[in-house]
């Protein structure tokens, strides 16, 4: 019952990517009024619309309007991005070339610390190890390989939003690793 539940969910997720993904990247766009320099903020506003719609699914199936919940949730995320721009902007100090340049030796001063202090290879190793096979196959094919992510999804014979799914929680584990790693270190 679990499994054949499971089955209808993903099946219900991937028609709802498919009929409503490029509605929403479009009414981000929409929402941003044609900045360039936000196109990565509506991309990432619109990835986000679907990872949240994937964790509301069961919610969703039974939603009486799906596409206007759609479209509410990729406003507040564009919303919410804007506010904490805006935050970030109000508090952001203006610095002048003398300052610049100091932070910029101290910069390089604290990657030699660290560079001495981590061995960087041996780090690397040890994060990677803790990967499954299939996600460090998928590690070396994206990160490394620079595969696209339809290039992928061809190889693994599964769609581009399952694919996508996947890239994003070995990116989540790696971090996890890597927070892990340094909490336990202490570093």
């Amino acid at each position: 019952m679990w499994q054949r539940n499971r089955k209808n969910e993903d099946t219900f997720y991937e028609d709802l990517c498919n009929k409503y993904f490029n509605r929403i990247l479009l009414y981000c766009r929409r929402l941003v009024k044609g900045q360039e320099q936000f196109l990565d903020f509506v991309e990432e506003c619109t990835q986000n619309t679907f990872l949240e719609a994937r964790k509301q699914i069961s919610k969703l199936k039974n939603h009486p309007n799906v596409e206007g919940w759609l479209y509410a949730t990729a406003r507040n995320l564009i919303n919410n991005s804007y506010r904490s721009m805006y935050i970030k902007k109000r508090h952001e100090v203006n610095i002048d070339d003398n300052i610049s340049g100091a932070l910029t030796e101290l910069d390089d001063e604290l990657e030699e610390l660290f560079n001495n202090t981590i061995d960087l290879d041996k780090l690397c190793v040890e994060i990677l190890d803790k990967l499954n096979p299939s996600e460090y196959g998928l590690y070396l094919d994206y990160y490394k390989g620079n595969m696209s992510v339809s290039d992928l999804s061809k190889k693994h014979d599964i769609s581009t939003t399952a694919m996508t799914t996947r890239i994003y929680r070995l990116k989540k584990k790696i971090k996890d690793i890597i927070r892990a790693y340094f909490k336990e270190n202490e570093v």
